[in-house]
Order: C-alpha cells, then sequence, then structure tokens
C-alpha cells in the first residue's frame, strides 16, 4: 500500500516528541528509529480510552500506514464511535519473541519488541479508501487471497455498513530486549539452577 493510497493530510512518522514518551528506567532499551517497524510486524493492537471516566481497552486487528492505524468493526459498536470522534486514544502493539529463564527467580523475564503510542482518530467516510485498506489489511493478515477466486469484493452497501476509524499517531515510543538471561548468576555454569532462551 502506498503513501498516496491510505494517508490522510498531515500523516507522519511517530516519533518520542514529549516527556510522556520517553523512558525513564532502562532507556537503553529505546528504539525509536524502529517505531514503523514493529508496527507493521505486530499483530494485535490494544486500544485505550476513557469513556464516562472510566479506562476501557479493546484488542483488534489493525493496519498501520504511513503515521495512521486503522482499525474497522460495525458502525452500532460504541467503541468504535469512542475512539472515532477525536478524543486521545492509547496503543499498544507488542510482540513476545523469547521466554528468558533465569537462575534466580526475580530475572525471569522475555525478549519483546513494543510500540506505545498516542493519537485521535476519527472517522473515515470515503468508500474507495475504505476499500483501499480493507484490501490491504486483507493481504496483511492472509496473504496471497485474491478476489473474486477465494473471497467475494465488499460491495459499496458493504463498506456503508463497516466502520472504518483511522488513529493518526502524535507521538509514539518503540521499547525492546534481547539477549540472553543476565541474572547475577546466569552466566556460572557452576551456579545451581538452569538459565535460558526459549524462542516462541
Amino acid at each position: 500500500m502506498t503513501e498516496e493510497h491510505a494517508h490522510a493530510p498531515n500523516s507522519h512518522v511517530p516519533a518520542p516528541r514529549t516527556a510522556r514518551t520517553a523512558l525513564h528506567r532502562k532507556p537503553d532499551r529505546a528504539v525509536p528509529e524502529r517505531i514503523e517497524e514493529f508496527l507493521r510486524a505486530g499483530m494485535v493492537a490494544h486500544i485505550a480510552y476513557v469513556e464516562n471516566g472510566e479506562p476501557r481497552v479493546i484488542p483488534f486487528l489493525y493496519l498501520y500506514d504511513f503515521g495512521h492505524l486503522y482499525v474497522h468493526g460495525s458502525p452500532a459498536s460504541a467503541t468504535m464511535r469512542a475512539i472515532g470522534d477525536g478524543r486521545p486514544v492509547t496503543v499498544s502493539v507488542a510482540i513476545l519473541d523469547g521466554l528468558v529463564a533465569s537462575r534466580t527467580e526475580t530475572n525471569h523475564t522475555a525478549n519483546y519488541r513494543s510500540v506505545v503510542a498516542y493519537g485521535r482518530g476519527h472517522r473515515v467516510s470515503d468508500p474507495e479508501r475504505k476499500r483501499r485498506v480493507m484490501r490491504a489489511m486483507l493481504e496483511r493478515y492472509f496473504a496471497g487471497r485474491q478476489t473474486p477466486q477465494d473471497y467475494a469484493p465488499a460491495g459499496d452497501d458493504d463498506l456503508v455498513r463497516m466502520e472504518l476509524v483511522a488513529i493518526e499517531i502524535e507521538e509514539a515510543q518503540a521499547k525492546m530486549r534481547e539477549g540472553d538471561p543476565t541474572g547475577p548468576d546466569d552466566s556460572d555454569p557452576n551456579r545451581p539452577g538452569s538459565a535460558f532462551v526459549r524462542t516462541v
């Protein structure tokens, strides 16, 4: 999907911009240059928002494209109405790469890639933009499937009945852990217990 196909005006490459996307603990794990890479690699985005003073968080399949994260659902969905009305939302995408076992209980951990992003969503009403986003999303999750041999293409009425929200990312941060166990005894084979990384 090219930039001219999917993005809305004023899209930009997500990056840390304020204190809320600064890493204060283990800042060496920050990898802001990989934000877009991780967003394109992730499979599920958890979107959080506030409704009537209460926090809500909902998982979505999604498409990331040039500063925007797209999700779709039913127009009857209260969640879709909420995240598409311009209020602030937070997006979390995490990819688990490995389980890291340590010789000490409190040093067990995981290898991962993650992004936390902040932005605001708006409804997409243009049918052709909806169609392009849906085709790109299907290719992302069901690579190789083609219309009409594998599925019937969406008609205009189908697109009207589908709500599509584009979340414009205002700022974001990426964080990752990779490598071996780092507990105080993990590199000593003479110590009791075991330490290893199990890829998932």
